[in-house]
């Protein structure tokens, strides 16, 4: 991915019908995407078809974004895990992209321990290992990955180059933990970030809200960050306009970023 690109999520509109979600998305120039797999993984859709309609759009898929898996199952359930990984990978090789977005697991934090740990650490690196070609970026989210130091971790023993952390500062603010304390724990293991807004204690459109994201993305920037950032609508509102809105916020931020590194 390019450094400090900007790209909307269709996961905002994965109950929408794919065709015409591509279709408006590239009316409002919104061509350079962050695919959820939603469509292909739960409805069916043919990825012949989703390739087709990207073409005829002129969307680019920078990176997809997988469904729930969860690395903290032992086995023998883990091989569902297993197996969605495969198909998932699968359908981003189809693609054409190199990134592909996953979860941690649903593991509630006060089951954490040293082997839940090294339990998920070693499912990963077995997918890692498999599909060297690919890269797994881990959301933090739900339970113990609610906690950055449990991230770290977890990602650390691993220990794989193609493994790295996907840092949502929002998921963290939403579970009481301030995006700061978590980037200061985190930031050697972020290979992409996640975008959006947080007000009263629900999701929002970035820029807008409660929380300043701003001494965040300066912080992550001035550390050396030059990844991507893929921009999210978790609200209520209409989808397609606050999206877009905080897609324009999220550009004119990354900008200014930018504009910094050049003085």
């Amino acid at each position: 991915m390019q450094p400090l690109q900007v790209i909307p999520s269709t996961t905002s509109h994965k109950r929408e019908p794919l065709d015409r979600t591509l279709e408006i998305f590239a009316r409002l120039g919104m061509r350079d995407l962050d695919l959820n797999l939603n469509h292909m993984v739960e409805r069916g859709v043919a990825i012949d078809d989703v390739r087709r309609w990207l073409k005829e759009h002129g969307h680019r898929v920078w990176i997809v974004s997988g469904g729930w898996c969860d690395f903290f199952d032992p086995a023998p359930k883990i091989d569902e895990t297993f197996a969605s990984i495969d198909r998932q990978v699968d359908l981003a090789r189809a693609l054409d992209v190199p990134t592909l977005r996953l979860f941690f697991g649903r593991l509630p934090y006060e089951r954490y321990s040293g082997s839940a740990r090294s339990s998920a650490a070693s499912a990963i690196q077995r997918i890692a290992d498999l599909h060297p070609d690919i890269r797994f970026v881990f959301e933090n989210h739900d339970g113990a990955s609610s906690y950055p130091h449990v991230c770290r971790e977890v990602l650390e023993e691993v220990d794989r180059s193609n493994v790295r952390l996907n840092f949502d500062p929002i998921n963290f603010e939403h579970r009481g933990v301030k995006a700061l304390t978590a980037l200061g724990e985190l930031r050697s293991l972020i290979a992409h970030v996640h975008l959006k807004g947080y007000e009263r204690g629900r999701f929002c459109e970035f820029g807008t809200g409660d929380v300043d994201l701003m001494p965040v993305l300066e912080r992550l920037v001035d550390g050396g960050y030059r990844g991507a950032f893929t921009v999210e609508y978790e609200g209520t509102f209409d989808r397609t306009l606050r999206l877009y809105e905080g897609l324009r916020n999220a550009e004119a931020a990354i900008e200014r970023l930018a504009l910094r590194l050049q003085r």
